[in-house]
């Protein structure tokens, strides 16, 4: 069950917060694969009272590159035969503006350009008018299927090979993930030139965190009431600042200076770990794997890069105000439930 609840309209004009109730036994799966379709992630926060969150992230979460390469690079059967074909591979073109500067990217076994008016014209290869920004036809996304690039003797490598060449030719810094494509764990990515870069973890314990109870109508019913909706926005807001650890749920908060007051509280021992890097998707759905066998209640914050190409199932997606496209998710095992929080600005095409 999913549902679609308008962000504060004096916070958010045109952002999105999707809700979706899945069941941990479904064979929908509904919870999983709205991990497995997002692919370009930087932080992931855990938030629960095991100890353990950090060894769990560490046998799945490691060494990503940055690494300088020309787009021709990626389209190099040797390239595509040893590393796209193999395992998953998504890099994404560092320091670029998605609103601004021609902006480079690889989901696994597609190439994708989102370009500028003028780097279209010159381009020559087809694509379609962005959806954003609203001015129709000043931005162009490209999209490259590196499998059908095997083949130098065939027309279409020679096309993209040689307009690559001629119009997009500068050497483009890359954050480079490299990964498992079962698990999710990094894999060497052999390129001369890559620097092998460590993401960084932070663990902070909480004593006495204030923690909400789960309120009963999220996971039971599927009538959303303006109470449903109201306790999803509660929940979806303390996940935010216990990712966080906010002191308004820190239990240190001045309660006379603080606009913020935990829902039905309990008091917790918690800790909150937290991964920035490129961070594969498919290694965080092991982890949480891994959390939901031990049947103890956690939550997760993952933040997307703002400036990607796309978000969830490959959606076309910019920055407005707000480059906006993170998940937030409540895991109650004895109640086999998960509920997810799906966050995205204005210039997001999913839906």
């Amino acid at each position: 069950m999913s549902s679609h609840i308008p962000l504060p309209k004096e916070k958010h004009n045109k952002s999105k917060l999707f809700v979706t109730r899945s069941h941990l036994l479904s064979k929908k799966h509904e919870h999983s694969k709205l991990i497995q379709t997002h692919p370009f992630n930087h932080q992931i926060s855990i938030i629960s009272q095991s100890t353990t969150v950090r060894e769990t992230l560490a046998k799945y979460i490691g060494p990503y590159y940055n690494v300088t390469l020309k787009l021709s690079d990626f389209i190099d059967p040797a390239f595509i035969s040893n590393y796209i074909k193999r395992n998953t591979l998504i890099a994404l073109s560092s320091n670029r503006y998605i609103d601004a500067d021609d902006v480079f990217a690889i989901d696994g076994q597609k190439l994708i350009l989102s370009v500028g008016k003028d780097t279209y014209e010159t381009l020559g290869l087809v694509g379609k008018s962005a959806q954003f920004p609203v001015e129709r036809g000043s931005r162009f996304v490209v999209e490259i299927d590196l499998l059908d690039c095997m083949d130098p003797a065939k027309k279409y490598y020679q096309r993209v090979h040689s307009r690559l060449n001629a119009v997009l030719n500068e050497p483009v810094e890359f954050l480079v993930g490299y990964f498992d494509k079962n698990t999710g764990t990094p894999v060497t990515f052999d390129i001369p030139g890559a620097t092998i870069v460590t993401p960084q973890v932070d663990t902070r314990s909480v004593p006495n965190m204030l923690v909400p109870n789960v309120p009963e109508c999220l996971i039971s019913t599927n009538e959303q009431t303006d109470t449903w909706a109201e306790h999803a926005h509660e929940l979806f807001e303390w996940i935010g600042l216990a990712a966080s650890c906010s002191q308004a749920v820190a239990g240190t908060s001045d309660e006379q200076t603080s606009a913020y007051t935990v829902p039905e509280p309990t008091s917790k021992d918690m800790h909150v770990v937290t991964v920035r890097g490129l961070l594969s998707a498919t290694a965080i759905h092991s982890v949480i794997n891994e959390l939901v066998a031990a049947h103890t209640e956690f939550y997760v914050c993952v933040w997307g890069f703002d400036d990607a190409p796309v978000s969830w199932n490959s959606s076309e997606h910019n920055f407005y105000v707000s480059g906006e496209n993170m998940y937030a998710q409540a895991y109650v095992p004895h109640k086999n439930c998960c509920l997810s929080f799906q966050a995205c600005g204005p210039w997001d095409a999913f839906s």
